[in-house]
């Protein structure tokens, strides 16, 4: 474990992880009940206890002597007869006239006395009731045989004879229950604690800062947006990509406000260093880099800048389909010399102003060598000129190498992650990657946040 890998306890994040998985707990508690009471009712035996009370008095010869002396070793003999009782002379006796197994009988037996007096009673207990107030019967003639044989007294007097007892003494559904409950609470608690250990995912951006040591400038909570990575770019689905458009369709969304923040946090980062090109990439894919790109272009644009989104992904682009365009020509076509004029792939979008795209144009077969030409870097260069942003949306730097190409040559690069989908060990292996190219990370964007986990990143205001 490296010396950031430390676990902290919090009791609030603790008690939002049990509430989110309650269906385990339920299920555990239900589980552990139901099995509890039907082996209890259908399964185990009734248990009876049958009892015999004795009194332990003085020899007939020494009654009217009786002493505190007398009393203390009278006590004594009922301790004697408490080990009588469960001897193998005793358990052997009971076997051969009741058929009762030495272990079953020495388990079952019991002595009690009563405190301050020489009244002491003896039970046994059985699933057979008779059984039970025979095998009690028996002993008590038993102990006055040994008091006389062994001891050599003959103190000891029957006060009550066993009946056979009515009604069960166990085992009692309801504690049984009650235990079952608290084991099937304790199991789910496990369970629970378990499935979070494996899910080696980023909860919240304090888990980035710790665990990446880097900035988090934007911590974008989950919202209703329209499902995303189909296969076949139906209507349907291309209506779904135009949803995901947060910061166009709902302007006072949380997730709007999150996406304002990352613009001022990016123009606080500018203040020493010239910002222009800056690659927008993730670990693994779904994790919210398109979004996260193209809301940015927006936001961007909104604020009175100038803004040129690029779609770099020359494997699955998607830039086109957030803003409903056709990608018929772009990027791809710009970098293999198709035509000489680059306005010409340039789209302005009606819609919103300042904002201009290029898109990815037809999906090359060598797409890592087309991002690393010259041409590629010239390109960038000489659209400095013109824009105030340039945002280029890569492909997963995790997974493929395109991302690290462009982030080596860019002003900066933002690493897109999603809560609770971003794995840790794919993270770190894509900073490992950015650092290695000498890309200057100027943090991360946590997207799909859960803002109950989250206490310092909910936005529960509204504009008015």
């Amino acid at each position: 474990m490296g010396k950031n890998d430390y676990i902290e306890i919090d009791i609030r994040e603790l008690l939002i992880v049990l509430l989110k998985r309650w269906y385990l707990i339920v299920i555990c508690f239900i589980l552990a009940t139901g099995s509890s009471f039907a082996i209890t009712k259908f399964y185990l035996k009734p248990v009876y206890r049958a009892q015999t009370t004795l009194f332990l008095g003085k020899e007939s010869d020494k009654v009217a002597s009786l002493s505190i002396a007398d009393i203390q070793v009278n006590n004594q003999l009922v301790a004697d007869y408490r080990e009588l009782l469960k001897s193998n002379l005793v358990a052997e006796s009971i076997e051969k006239k009741l058929g009762v197994k030495p272990a079953k009988f020495k388990s079952s037996v019991n002595v009690q006395t009563v405190k301050d007096s020489r009244i002491f009673s003896i039970s046994y207990s059985d699933t057979d009731p008779k059984l039970a107030a025979d095998v009690v019967n028996e002993l008590a003639l038993v102990i006055k045989q040994l008091a006389t044989d062994v001891i050599r007294v003959k103190n000891v007097s029957i006060i009550d004879v066993a009946k056979v007892p009515e009604r069960p003494v166990g085992p009692s559904a309801k504690k049984n229950v009650a235990i079952a409950g608290i084991i099937g609470l304790a199991l789910a608690a496990g369970l629970i604690y378990i499935l979070e250990i494996m899910d080696y995912t980023f909860k919240k951006p304090e888990d980035i800062e710790r665990l990446m040591e880097l900035t988090v400038i934007g911590a974008v909570p989950k919202f209703e947006g329209g499902k995303r990575g189909k296969s076949k770019e139906s209507s349907e689905s291309e209506q779904d990509y135009l949803k995901n458009l947060i910061t166009k369709n709902d302007p006072k969304a949380p997730a709007s406000e999150a996406f304002r923040e990352i613009r001022t946090n990016l123009h606080f980062k500018s203040l020493d260093k010239e910002l222009k090109t800056i690659v927008i990439t993730s670990p693994s894919m779904g994790d919210g880099k398109t979004v996260t790109a193209v809301n940015m272009a927006v936001t961007l644009a909104k604020s009175g800048n100038k803004v040129l989104l690029i779609d770099s992904d020359l494997r699955k682009p998607k830039v086109h389909l957030y803003f409903g365009i056709r990608n018929e020509k772009g990027l791809t076509n710009i970098i293999r010399g198709d035509i000489d004029d680059v306005d010409m792939y340039i789209l302005e979008l009606r819609d919103i102003s300042n904002l201009n795209i290029i898109t990815s144009g037809p999906i090359p077969p060598n797409p890592a060598e087309i991002l690393s030409s010259n041409r590629m870097q010239s390109l960038l260069e000489n659209l400095k000129k013109d824009y105030d942003y340039i945002l280029l949306d890569t492909p997963p730097v995790g997974q493929v190498t395109d991302a690290a190409i462009l982030a080596g040559i860019a002003d900066g690069t933002i690493m897109v992650c999603a809560c609770s989908q971003t794995r840790i060990d794919m993270a770190k292996r894509a900073k490992k990657a950015l650092e290695s190219v000498g890309s200057n990370i100027l943090g991360t964007v946590l997207t799909k946040l859960d803002i109950g986990r989250a206490r310092y990143y909910s936005y529960n205001y509204e504009y008015k």
